[in-house]
């Protein structure tokens, strides 16, 4: 391959989980030149530099601190990418339901402007969007492929799914490309602990601080989660190839379900924990299941996950213990 023909990444919200996991994966293949790492360093992480800093990273990654948003046609132009990964986003259903104004204006205000100034740069990138099962709402048959209606029950739900329809607007009227990725629960070191965690990193922490671990209506919601190393060998194979599927969205998770009580004793026991399992009563739109059906991206790609939640569990549980003191 003529250094010409390598590729050009431009990756959003580099701090976050899928950030840092998915740059460490694209330093490493032959058919990358250059990493853009864009971050606005609005969260807190737990390392001050969360980065793998491989020989690698060192050579390819070039990094900006700036809200995404903030990058226009000319500034994208300079950068001359093949392909942009826009993962930034605020995350949290239930900030989303204390702070709709604020996740408006991040996911849904600012994803429409960069789409506009992403369309009338020159090369034209790839988009690969980051979006979630939480557009699907309350499951009408598990897993839920592709084609399952799309009712959102949060405030972020709804940012993400508008997020989506403003990408294929794009792609329908100015044919440009673009892919969806609905990321189902994802996991890994480098997990946000801070403000409204996920459940994983919440219940790891409290598991190794042998506090009590909050289970809401009951634990018997399941979910459908995935070690983050997977999840971004999934978005790489998409930065490579996803010119093939444009126009199109993607699941991707395990396909297997486990309750919250179950994965609440399963960390208990994975960490050699005494912390005890506390009820409390939920929130109202919580959704009863998540299960994702991965054929389409298997089919499409090749891909599928090959971490068990134990095994990745494992390896998320080693790198809290080294960084809560």
């Amino acid at each position: 391959m003529h250094m010409q023909d390598k590729m050009r990444v431009l990756v959003t919200g580099a701090r976050g989980l899928y950030g840092v996991h998915l740059i460490d994966w694209l330093v490493r293949q032959p058919f990358v030149e250059t990493v853009y790492a864009l971050d606005n360093q609005s969260r807190q992480t737990l390392e001050p530099d969360p980065f793998i800093r491989s020989p690698e990273f060192e050579k390819k990654v070039r990094m900006l601190t700036m809200p995404y948003e903030r990058l226009d046609a000319p500034k994208l132009n300079q950068m001359a990418c093949d392909c942009v990964v826009h993962l930034a986003a605020y995350v949290s259903i239930d900030e989303s339901m204390v702070d709709p104004a604020e996740y408006f204006e991040n996911n849904e205000r600012g994803t429409f402007y960069f789409l506009q100034a992403l369309r009338k740069t020159i090369r034209q990138p790839l988009l690969v969007y980051a979006s979630s099962p939480e557009v699907y709402g309350a499951p009408e048959y598990v897993p839920l492929d592709e084609q399952h209606p799309l009712h959102p029950r949060s405030v972020y739900a709804a940012t993400k799914l508008s997020c989506e329809k403003h990408c294929m607007v794009m792609h329908h009227w100015y044919n440009y490309p673009v892919v969806v990725v609905r990321n189902f629960n994802t996991f890994g070191e480098n997990q946000n602990v801070a403000g409204y965690p996920a459940a994983i990193p919440n219940f790891v922490e409290r598991a190794l601080r042998g506090e009590p671990i909050v289970i809401h209506n009951g634990g018997r919601q399941t979910r459908d989660f995935m070690y983050v190393k997977d999840a971004v060998r999934a978005y790489g194979m998409l930065v490579q190839n996803g010119r093939k599927f444009i126009g199109q969205a993607f699941n991707i998770g395990t396909g297997k379900e486990i309750s919250i009580l179950d994965l609440a004793q399963l960390v208990i026991r994975l960490t050699g924990s005494k912390s005890q399992v506390r009820h409390e009563e939920g929130r109202p739109a919580d959704l009863p299941r998540l299960c994702a059906g991965i054929e389409k991206i298997r089919a499409s790609t090749g891909w599928s996950p090959e971490f068990s939640l134990e095994s990745g569990l494992q390896r998320t549980i080693a790198w809290f213990q080294g960084h809560l003191q």
